[in-house]
């Protein structure tokens, strides 16, 4: 026959045949309940009533930690920071009144070349109605205006208005400048000279006529 090999003992295999033959020695009245006596739970609550509770302990609250500036950083680079804000501050501000004075010069330079000035004026005369008026030509670099003042002068008739001429003294092509009502400023368009046209005229015109009607009301000369 073959020789059989087993494992070797050790100790885990005699323990559990130590305890395979306890077992098998047992009897059905090893198995039994046994009644604890009466007062076996009175002694078990005694016993734990007397124990000192255990008392646990407070939590660790842990405090965030102190973060400590850095003085090289507040003192130097910040400090740079600061002085650099104030240099950029000043220089926004110099240059904000650099712009303020140059566009105040600029406006000086402007106002000066295009001062009004009065080139020249008249009253008129009154030939027919009560009004009144003044007509003065000022000029204004290169544009001219007409400037006449009326006082007392009635609205016109129905179906009529008046209308503000400049005409040349020979009254031989009477340049129209628009209707009026009273007092206006008129701009003299390019194509007129007042010094060819320099006679101020206010006529009585049928509403949709455009020549001269040849009735004037008041007419003067600008001297």
């Amino acid at each position: 026959m073959p020789e059989e090999f087993t494992d070797p003992p050790d100790s885990d295999s005699e323990e559990f045949a130590h305890l395979l033959l306890l077992g098998a020695g047992l009897s059905e009245s090893d198995f039994e309940l046994v009644t604890p006596p009466a007062d076996l739970w009175d002694r078990i609550a005694a016993g734990v009533s007397l124990a000192e509770p255990t008392v646990l302990a407070e939590p660790t609250v842990l405090t965030q930690p102190t973060v400590l500036a850095d003085r090289r950083d507040s003192g130097g680079r910040g400090g740079m920071r600061i002085n650099s804000s104030r240099h950029i501050i000043v220089a926004a501000a110099a240059a904000v009144l650099i712009l303020v004075v140059g566009a105040v010069g600029i406006r000086l330079v402007d106002s000066s070349r295009t001062s009004t000035e009065l080139v020249a004026s008249t009253t008129l005369d009154v030939l027919e109605g009560p009004a009144t008026a003044q007509a003065k030509l000022l000029r204004s670099g290169n544009t001219e205006r007409l400037v006449v003042t009326t006082e007392n002068m009635p609205a016109a008739p129905a179906g009529s208005h008046y209308e503000l001429w400049l005409v040349d003294p020979k009254v031989t092509s009477p340049q129209s400048l628009g209707p009026m009502t009273g007092s206006t400023e008129v701009l003299i368009p390019d194509s007129i000279d007042p010094a060819i046209y320099p006679v101020v005229d206010i006529s009585l015109q049928q509403n949709g006529t455009h020549d001269h009607s040849g009735h004037s009301l008041l007419r003067g000369t600008l001297q």
